[in-house]
């Protein structure tokens, strides 16, 4: 088959493995980009030109901004944003293929995303039915600047796609702590931005509010042993946060995070 007038966008630190296990999976796009974060330390570079895809170099400031300047870098009239964590399986590559090509009336679609943790798929923790905007037309689309956790904002009519998207993010319990400390920071730095505070009612109460929505109300315990880490986890990851945010004070807020 030809070749999709697709970009895909990748972001990418140290992801060798996981770019060399994506990329050749990707030959149904005539665009590979991947923003490779200027503090990488592996052979993530290397490992993505072998594959034929194109690598741009750039510090990261915070995910949308790094998001916002790959789409800039972007050429063909669609968009994949993917991470090197996830892969699209058959049915959604071939619902894609379908809807590039028949030209619909849609700007963006979603695909619906199940994520693993420690080997295990969650069916339950908030994270079932998780639909999430990732393919869309170029021209109709930009990133709102955000520390985590970014959104691509399209004008134009939104559908939903057939497939899924695996994640596979939490491979092991080492990367876990890892990602919890960094996306409390991350979560912190966002929360301070939009110059929010925290104080003792935070602490107290948000992490076991998190704990229970997951696990009782969105019924974690569900997933066993599994659903039950993964749920101390956000709330570990809830308690961080806030602490991070409390020990140093909030800064006016960054008129780039309201983007119009």
């Amino acid at each position: 088959m030809n070749p999709l007038p697709l970009s895909v966008l990748l972001l990418a630190r140290d992801e060798s493995a996981r770019l060399a296990a994506l990329l050749p999976r990707l030959t149904f796009a005539r665009q590979v980009l991947v923003v490779l974060d200027t503090a990488t330390r592996d052979d993530s570079r290397d490992v993505a030109l072998r594959a034929g895809a194109e690598v741009v170099e750039r510090p990261l400031e915070d995910f949308g901004r790094q998001r916002q300047f790959g789409l800039e870098c972007c050429r063909e009239p669609w968009v994949l944003w993917v991470d090197a964590d996830e892969r699209l399986d058959d049915t959604a590559e071939a619902a894609l293929r379908r809807a590039i090509e028949r030209e619909g009336a849609a700007a963006g679609y979603r695909i619906e995303r199940r994520t693993w943790f420690l080997g295990r798929m969650i069916r339950h923790c908030g994270w079932q039915g998780e639909r999430i905007l990732r393919l869309f037309r170029r021209e109709r689309a930009h990133f709102e600047a955000a520390a985590v956790h970014e959104r691509v904002t399209v004008e134009g009519e939104i559908a939903d796609l057939d497939g899924l998207i695996e994640h596979h993010s939490y491979e092991d319990w080492r990367a876990c702590r890892e990602k919890l400390v960094r996306y409390a920071a991350l979560g912190a730095e966002q929360a301070r931005r939009s110059g929010r505070r925290s104080g003792a009612l935070d602490l107290l109460f948000r992490p076991p509010l998190r704990f229970f929505r997951m696990y009782v109300l969105q019924a974690g315990f569900l997933d066993g042993g599994h659903g039950l880490a993964l749920c101390a986890l956000a709330s570990t990851q809830v308690m961080l946060k806030y602490l991070d945010l409390w020990a140093e004070p909030a800064r006016p807020p960054d008129p780039m995070d309201r983007r119009e």
